[in-house]
C-alpha cells in the first residue's frame, strides 16, 4: 500500500456517514447537564458551540439564576 493509497483508504473512511446516538435520555433533567456537555438539548439559550468551546461563564451566572 502507497501513501497516496493509504490517505485515499483514510479519506474513504472518513467520508463515510456515521450512526446518530439518540442522546435524548442521557439527561432526564436537562437542567443538570454539565455546562460543557457538547450535544445539547439544553435548558438554556446558549448555542451549541458555546456549550462546546466557551466562554462558560456567562453559562453558570445563567443557571445561577434559574435556581
Amino acid at each position: 500500500l502507497t501513501d497516496e493509497e493509504a490517505w485515499d483508504v483514510a479519506a474513504f473512511v472518513n467520508s463515510q456517514p456515521r450512526p446518530v446516538k439518540d442522546l435524548t435520555g442521557d439527561w432526564p433533567d436537562i437542567s443538570k447537564k454539565p455546562i460543557d456537555h457538547p450535544f445539547g438539548p439544553y435548558s438554556d439559550t446558549f448555542t451549541e458551540t458555546q456549550h462546546k468551546y466557551g466562554p462558560f461563564g456567562p453559562i453558570a451566572e445563567a443557571r445561577k439564576k434559574e435556581k
